[in-house]
């Protein structure tokens, strides 16, 4: 869930803006200025399977109402990410009271479709029940076992992947655990915890560590993510992967290589490496809306491309699917990235598909 201030670039934002990327607003009016659709024969779901990758969108079930939604969804991705219906608030509003509603939605959805289910998120200080950031030290720790065993329990052999542990690192050069979350009151082993209580409620799912401002190498951030990942894989954690979130601020970004290397790394580890909460929004990009439209195709392309090139990089996810879907359209987050319009996904709010879907087309053909 995501958040998207750079620590190696973006210093200048609050930590209260950058925990919030993950948080999905209402849709979003079509901008005014109409967007130019580009011309596609092809879907992305066959391009993504030939490519040996999976490619995924974010979505709210009641988005599945709209039958242009489901059949958008179907026809181009094969994974799926509840946006904000497995997050404890909305899934655990209540001690021990479980609400899974949406989630069984999407789930079933997937399931019906041929399409594999991420859950996001299991431990996360933002969007935590109001309850559960009230407790102590030892009883939080109780209820966060509690909690990863019942949700993951509930949804064993429907839910393949698991973001168990979200945005843990804090922000800035520290390098350290997040001092505005209560978890860090439990000491670094409660990440440890928590995917063994998740491998425990279902030994078959794949449980991710997942964060921002990680994508390249060399800040403070990254470098504590890798550390962080290293540690739990040297010492027999079951995580099997790490998730690059790709929020991607194009005024500062690392280099495609840049990303390449740090998924080579991860590799190294035997970790896999999904891109899960992907947007490049367009507004502080130069230029009449054409040439933004272009530029956001090639930062897309440079960054599947990356993807495609390491071996144990497996699927790219866009957080949402129309650019009115966008966390980004609403005023008080997009600010994040300056100057809106920001038009950050595949799809315009018209159900066309955009440049940047020829982007990724293109990477996964190897173009």
């Amino acid at each position: 869930m995501i958040a998207i201030s750079r620590s190696y670039a973006l210093a200048f934002l609050t930590p209260a803006l950058a925990v919030t990327s993950c948080l999905i607003q209402k849709p979003a009016p079509e901008p005014a200025t109409p967007v130019v659709a580009a011309p596609t024969a092809q879907d992305l779901r066959p391009a993504a399977e030939a490519a040996h990758r999976r490619v995924g969108t974010a979505l709210m079930s009641g988005r599945l109402d709209d039958p242009r939604v489901r059949t958008l969804v179907a026809r181009n991705f094969d994974s799926l990410t509840p946006e904000n219906e497995m997050k404890w608030e909305t899934i655990e509003p209540a001690p021990g009271k479980f609400s899974y509603a949406g989630g069984d939605k999407l789930v079933a959805f997937a399931a019906a479709n041929g399409i594999r289910m991420r859950g996001h998120t299991l431990v996360w200080h933002s969007q935590l029940a109001a309850w559960a950031k009230k407790l102590p030290p030892a009883e939080l720790r109780a209820a966060m076992l509690r909690h990863v065993r019942e949700v993951a329990g509930r949804y064993r052999g429907k839910v393949a992947a698991w973001d168990v542990v979200n945005e843990a690192i804090a922000d800035g050069p520290s390098g350290e655990l997040r001092s505005d979350s209560p978890f860090t009151a439990l000491g670094p082993t409660f990440i440890d915890e928590a995917f063994r209580a998740a491998h425990e409620a279902d030994p078959e799912a794949q449980l991710f560590y997942n964060d921002y401002e990680i994508e390249g190498e060399g800040s403070a951030k990254s470098e504590a993510a890798f550390a962080l990942c290293k540690r739990l894989v040297d010492a027999g954690v079951p995580i099997m992967g790490v998730g690059m979130q790709m929020h991607v601020d194009p005024r500062h970004w690392p280099s495609a290589d840049s990303i390449r290397r740090n998924m080579e790394r991860y590799a190294g580890l035997g970790l896999r490496i999904e891109i899960t909460e992907m947007d490049v929004p367009v507004g502080e990009i130069p230029g009449n809306i054409d040439e933004k439209l272009q530029r956001q195709r090639e930062i897309a392309h440079d960054i599947v491309a990356a993807c495609v090139a390491v071996d144990r990089c497996a699927a790219i996810t866009f957080w949402g699917l129309t650019d009115r879907d966008s966390w980004l359209e609403d005023p008080h987050w997009g600010q994040l990235r300056g100057r809106g319009p920001h038009r950050a996904l595949l799809f315009d709010g018209s159900y066309r598909p955009k440049p940047i879907v020829l982007g990724v087309l293109d990477a996964f053909a190897g173009r």
